[in-house]
């Protein structure tokens, strides 16, 4: 499904979309052994591939940046994502829960799912005033990167 970027101003469009976040930064603020308790900023990149949405989001570079309070594997995180396509540009906020998922092996392997929106008049381009939000959830990945499927609906 193809949808054209001046096709879609003032309807919403249902979005979806799988991205792997590649960590670039890690800065630890915090890493209380005795408390379990670790705090810390990070930052990675990633291109998104639609699943809903047509060309509107497909392969749009992706970068972002969060701090997270993670205690006994549980904890609050949120950040902002700045989404790109041929120079055109709309940032989103999230926030989420993370909580640990026993794996196939019985270890415990991080997941955390949430909320975003897009930040009003951050949209250039062909997404200025562009608004919308949804959910998203995602999983700790053995690489140490992170894997993420996000749904929504973005409207001019």
């Amino acid at each position: 499904m193809s949808i054209p970027f001046a096709a879609w101003a003032g309807e919403p469009v249902a979005v979806a979309a799988t991205k792997v976040n590649y960590g670039d930064k890690f800065e630890v603020v915090l890493d209380d052994k005795n408390a379990n308790r670790m705090v810390y900023f990070f930052s990675f990149h990633a291109i998104n591939k639609a699943l809903k949405g047509g060309n509107l989001i497909d392969g749009s570079k992706n970068t972002g940046g969060g701090y997270a309070d993670i205690t006994n594997g549980r904890g609050h995180l949120s950040g902002f994502d700045v989404n790109e396509i041929d120079g055109d540009t709309y940032k989103a906020g999230w926030a989420g829960e993370c909580y640990p998922v026993n794996g196939a092996d019985g270890k415990p392997v991080a997941h955390c799912a949430g909320g975003w929106s897009v930040v009003p008049a951050s949209g250039t381009g062909r997404f200025a005033g562009i608004s919308g939000g949804g959910d998203w959830h995602g999983r700790a990945l053995p690489d140490g990167n992170f894997a993420v499927e996000w749904t929504g609906t973005l409207e001019k």
